[in-house]
């Protein structure tokens, strides 16, 4: 039955070539392998890549090369350890190219190209591939070279420019939202791409950069701009539609995000406040004059909602269908019965793994009725499937002690 539910996978027998590193890149790979994609994950002999050893908020994974952001991204992966800076590594790589569907790979633009195992290389020995680049930039333009992580697209792209209040803008956003972003609309790529092929058999080369993801992401912001010329300014917690009653209140216990985009919303928050009467006030009658009363509709909302908690409002609001939502901590949002419902994460017992404990692993963000994101496999260490990999491709075993003393494995 669990064979059956594997090769139902939309990426069965799908195999995918990570030669990536950090964030963006691994995610991506790891949204495919989750889908049923045979995933080999290249790394450099010894340490691997150096996100396995950050030490973020508990030093001890990092300190055994099993740092959290590296488990993030890690399930489902076969892990090899390859010098492609060696001549008879490069040969190996491409030799795992030859019968692979997908190679993934974000070193800098040229970076691959310069070691002999860019697009062209592996074009030549399998013009079926799909080769997704992702940098930081892309592949054209005056900045093609220049490397970045997160926070510096953040800070380039002008994102930071429309977080926060006017009065702490810029801001970054908290989490690395644009290396997952980038991983995310990576795999969209190369599953569109992969969908391409299998209608005209010909391979693609897919350049992606963390930038363009970051723009598209704003895409209503950048949108605005280009139509209007009025640069976005930052709008603090309103939402982007900057309708009136749509930002964070108060409340006797807690804030409160409201969301009133329709006039249904409106009508059936002042039901649930309360407020009916404020129908009959010429400043809040019409949508257009409670634009123009923004601070003193507010006024009302406020005092209005200061009667009850957070938790109370949120679920008297919901009822009437007013988008409402307490603003949660981290821990409070997993805690949820809500993300209990919606299976985002896996975990792997402390018996699959070589920790002392149990280990929670995200999983991708939708559900299919069958066949859809599995974890099966925990995060292994460096070269973990170094010498399994190497027999299934015809490398006998003196060939893989021959290779470990010269050091290309």
């Amino acid at each position: 039955m669990e064979s059956l539910a594997l090769e139902t996978q939309p990426f069965a027998g799908v195999k995918v070539l990570d030669l990536t590193r950090v964030l963006a890149g691994p995610f991506c790979a790891y949204q495919l392998g989750l889908l049923g994609a045979t995933v080999i994950k290249i790394e450099r002999p010894g340490r691997g890549e150096t996100v396995r050893w950050r030490t973020e908020a508990d030093p001890s994974f990092g300190k055994q090369g099993m740092s959290l952001g590296f488990m993030t991204q890690s399930a489902n992966k076969r892990f090899l350890a390859l010098d492609i800076d060696k001549s008879e590594g490069r040969e190996i790589f491409l030799k795992l190219a030859a019968d692979a569907d997908v190679v993934v790979q974000n070193l800098r633009t040229g970076s691959a190209e310069r070691r002999g195992i860019g697009y062209k290389d592996v074009k030549a020995v399998n013009p079926k591939a799909i080769f997704c680049s992702i940098t930081a930039y892309g592949n054209t333009g005056p900045k093609k070279h220049h490397p970045a992580y997160d926070s510096v697209i953040q800070a380039w792209s002008g994102l930071m420019s429309i977080t926060g209040t006017p009065q702490s803008a810029p801001l970054k956003v908290g989490p690395p939202i644009i290396d997952y972003a980038t991983g995310i609309a990576a795999a969209y790529a190369v599953s569109a791409a992969l969908y391409q092929r299998s209608r005209t058999g010909t391979g693609q080369y897919i350049d992606l950069s963390m930038l363009d993801t970051t723009m598209i992401l704003m895409a209503s912001a950048v949108t605005a701009y280009l139509n209007t010329g009025v640069p976005p300014k930052p709008g603090g917690n309103d939402a982007s539609s900057r309708a009136p009653a749509s930002t964070t209140f108060n409340t006797a216990d807690g804030l409160l995000a409201l969301a009133i985009n329709e006039e249904h919303q409106y009508q059936n928050l002042l039901k649930g406040l309360g407020l009916e009467a404020l129908n009959s006030d010429p400043r809040f009658a019409e949508p257009a004059s409670r634009h123009d009363n923004v601070p003193a509709l507010r006024a009302e909302i406020q005092q209005a909602l200061m009667t009850r908690s957070a938790v109370e409002w949120e679920a008297l609001l919901n009822e009437l269908c007013v988008p409402a939502g307490r603003v949660r901590t981290i821990p409070d949002c997993v805690a949820d019965a809500q993300i209990a419902s919606r299976g985002l994460f896996h975990t792997f017992s402390a018996l699959e793994t070589d920790f002392a404990r149990d280990i929670k692993v995200p999983l991708a963000p939708f559900r299919f009725d069958h066949g859809g994101p599995k974890a099966e496999t925990p995060p292994r260490p460096v070269g973990a499937d170094t010498e399994a990999i190497l027999k299934e491709q015809g490398f006998s075993a003196e060939d893989i002690r021959r290779l470990r003393e010269h050091g290309v494995i």
